[in-house]
């Protein structure tokens, strides 16, 4: 069995379905397609498939992943940036690590 490291996991794995929970909580907040899109610098056709199921539905995360995947469209909600979205995915990515792997990341003091 080769080695999976754990960015590699998130990439291949993890990122389409931490992208479709927020897409999901974003339009149940009120967000259009068009506007989440924008957001995460991607096509209307690819939100839809997030919204859908028929993308992003792989790997199934768990209910801590969900309730930050909730913080994070309501925090994207209120200030809508692309730079507040992909802080808050990174966010996630990093707990799904912590979950798979065992490795948490530590933010820095200064």
């Amino acid at each position: 069995m080769a080695l999976i490291f754990p960015h590699e996991f998130i990439a291949k794995t993890a990122i389409h379905s931490i992208k479709a929970a927020v897409a999901r909580e974003l339009v149940n907040r009120g967000m259009t397609q068009r506007e989440i899109a924008d957001l995460l610098e991607s096509q209307t056709s690819t939100v839809s498939q997030y919204i859908g199921g028929q993308r992003g539905s792989s790997y199934e995360l768990s209910e801590e992943a969900l309730n930050l995947v909730e913080m994070v469209a309501e925090s994207v909600h209120e200030e809508p940036t692309a730079e507040l979205l992909q802080f808050g995915v990174s966010q996630v990515c990093n707990h799904v690590i912590e979950e798979e792997y065992g490795y948490k990341f530590e933010e820095n003091d200064a």
